[in-house]
């Protein structure tokens, strides 16, 4: 029989390992006042969905983890993601579904954390007795950009409202066209997302209306929607420097969804020229997606894999995601801490 080895505390060699394990500690730490740069770059300008980022910055939980964090703001997923393939930044936040298109270019970059659990895909129309369900869509006249992410994915609405897609009809038109085409009768609803609807809901008021949401998510069409992202490089350079921040970034999202007033006054204090009205209703929308009632009691920002692969599933039937093999190294939750916070209502 093989004798199981002696690991009591005062043996030599539970010793010397101990004695390693304290200079390698000693030596890998920073030294004090010596915090680690770290940029992580916005999907867009500074709004209401960023709120949490800020508030881990101004909060003090990247200081606390040794690291001076700066966040930079884009126009787009697909330019932060070419400023993490650039070197310009070391995490991003951008659109799921870029994780799937960025191997095709060759930006190798890997979800770290599910920023908003839930998608805010929706369709927007104004307040209508013979509008109140998916169902009723039949017949209706629906405006989106062609290429937009809610009208390619409208179809995988098919049976889950039990919508007759052959008598929908669509008209495209540019983003900055729905709004007017919806409040002034062109249209019956428009294919967007829950995160513009503070933009429907003052243009509805003004007329003297109200806007209707119909939730993608709530016909269980709910693939992932913003999430962060580190370039797979950096997390196996810098694995300690990667878990830190998405450590410090996580207790930051989720200390702001339990101080949801205190983050938006940090915010704001950060980014003076934002008008107050509309983030505070972009933050009261991304505080309902970023850990929706679905997800309480499950860690915050965790990956599912069942949500992944259908996702894959849906993308590869669009030729621009037919190079995807699998969600091998797509996402990972290993850097993530185990959070559940009890968000508050703002």
């Amino acid at each position: 029989m093989t004798q199981s080895a002696d690991f009591s505390p005062n043996t030599p060699k539970l010793k010397a390992i101990a004695l390693a394990a304290a200079l390698a500690g000693a030596l890998g730490a920073a030294p004090a006042g010596a915090a680690q740069k770290v940029t992580i770059m916005l999907n867009w300008l500074p709004g209401g969905a960023h709120v949490p980022i800020f508030y881990a910055k101004g909060a003090g939980h990247y200081k606390k983890a040794g690291i001076d964090a700066e966040i930079l703001s884009t126009r787009g997923s697909r330019s932060a993601l070419d400023a993490l393939g650039k070197g310009k930044a070391q995490f991003a936040i951008v659109e799921a579904s870029e994780l799937f298109s960025q191997r095709i270019d060759g930006i190798e970059a890997t979800g770290v954390m599910a920023y908003f659990d839930q998608s805010p895909n929706a369709i927007l129309s104004l307040e209508r007795a013979d509008l109140r369900r998916l169902s009723d869509l039949a017949g209706k006249l629906i405006a989106a950009p062609r290429a937009s992410f809610p009208r390619i994915l409208f179809p995988d609405l098919r049976g889950r409202g039990k919508i007759d897609l052959a008598k929908v009809k669509w008209l495209t038109l540019a983003p900055g066209d729905l709004l007017p085409a919806l409040i002034g009768g062109r249209v019956d609803a428009v294919a967007s997302s829950a995160m513009v609807a503070h933009q429907y809901r003052e243009a509805a008021r003004e007329k003297g209306k109200k806007i209707s949401i119909l939730s993608y998510a709530d016909a269980a069409v709910n693939p992932y929607s913003l999430v962060l992202v580190a370039p797979k490089s950096f997390i196996s350079k810098k694995a300690g420097l990667a878990k830190s921040f998405v450590r410090a970034t996580a207790e930051g999202v989720a200390a702001a969804l339990e101080r949801p007033s205190a983050a938006l006054r940090v915010f704001l204090k950060a980014n003076p020229a934002t008008v107050p009205d509309r983030v505070r209703a972009e933050w009261r929308t991304a505080h309902s997606l970023i850990y929706p009632p679905s997800a309480r009691g499950k860690t915050l920002g965790k990956f599912d894999t069942g949500r992944m692969k259908r996702m894959r599933k849906f993308l590869m039937r669009l030729q621009t995601f037919w190079a995807v093999p699998s969600t091998f190294g797509i996402y990972s939750n290993h850097l993530l801490p185990s959070l559940r916070p009890k968000p508050k209502s703002l």
